[in-house]
């Protein structure tokens, strides 16, 4: 919702009706209650404009009353330009109460004209990338146990083959070593000799172990005097200029000579007008007639 700044206090009607909403936010007794509003349109039910497009106000999105004909047609090109941008026009309200119950008073501009309401911009789209599903973790030492085994097998039953045929070649030249001699008187005795050959089992070399190289020394850390910078002289500011107060608004309307209150609605004095506000006449109109008090159109208005 954009908001408008508001230097002006412009009253809503027909919030008698809307009690119920307004009482959410009912203030201490004797104060106010500020909140934010929307405004929109709406058309009007009854009355001398009957029919004509109106302002509406709304809170929490809910009806909580509207601006006179005057007031609309006034700020009508401020709510349409901001509508027009793709938002939705809003602005400070307080809220108080009195006899008649609780009362709702809008902040607008002085001089909507001169309000540029700022563009709306919807907030970008970020896309979250979709993380790849998680592969299974082999365990290192039996991935690298597998793979040198798998690789050298061939290898292994050659080398495991080899050393058994050498090994029973060197039993049997080691039993021709230590043959017993025959002896000679006992020629007619045969003795025969029977000789066990020992059982062997076959030996797997020891797996082949892989250097491991030890990281070179980190180098020496050196650690650089830092020397502080000199004192600089201390230099006395001068103080500061004493804040100058903001020039009262203007209680009149600038339309007008002499002074006309701004309000939703003024009448002159001794009327038949409902007012809220009066004025005294006569008065000189200088700019628009926003209040109809110039029946005649003859430039004097409340004769």
């Amino acid at each position: 919702m954009a908001m408008v700044t508001g230097e002006s206090t412009v009253t809503v009607t027909r919030e008698e009706q809307h009690q119920d909403v307004l009482a959410r936010y009912t203030p201490a007794p004797g104060g106010e209650r500020t909140v934010a509003v929307e405004l929109a349109w709406c058309v009007i039910a009854s009355g001398k404009y009957k029919g004509e497009r109106a302002i509406e106000v709304r809170l929490d999105g809910r009806r909580v009353g509207e601006l006179t004909y005057l007031m609309s047609q006034r700020y009508a090109t401020l709510v349409g330009d901001v509508q027009a941008h793709g938002g939705r026009a809003g602005c400070a309200a307080a809220i108080t109460r009195d006899a008649r119950g609780l009362q709702l008073t809008l902040l607008l501009p002085r001089d909507p004209e001169l309000v540029s309401p700022s563009p709306v911009v919807d907030p970008p789209t970020v896309a979250f990338p979709v993380p790849a599903p998680a592969r299974a973790a082999v365990p290192v030492a039996a991935k690298a146990s597998g793979s040198t085994f798998t690789k050298h097998r061939a290898a292994w039953i050659t080398a495991a083959a080899v050393l058994v045929v050498l090994v029973f070649v060197s039993v049997i030249n080691s039993n021709n070593d230590d043959t017993p001699t025959r002896n000679i008187a006992a020629d007619e005795t045969t003795t025969t000799t029977t000789v066990e050959l020992p059982t062997t089992t076959p030996t797997t070399p020891p797996p082949t172990t892989t250097p491991t190289t030890t990281p070179p020394p980190p180098p020496p850390t050196t650690t650089a005097v830092v020397q502080p910078p000199p004192l600089q002289p201390t230099i006395e500011q001068p103080a500061p200029p004493p804040p100058v107060e903001p020039a009262p608004q203007p209680q009149c309307d600038p339309n007008y000579t002499g002074c006309v209150p701004i309000a939703s609605d003024v009448d002159c004095a001794g009327g038949s007008g409902n007012g809220p506000a009066y004025v005294k006449g006569p008065v000189q109109v200088i700019g628009n007639d926003i209040y109809e008090l110039d029946k005649d159109h003859d430039g004097t208005a409340c004769e």
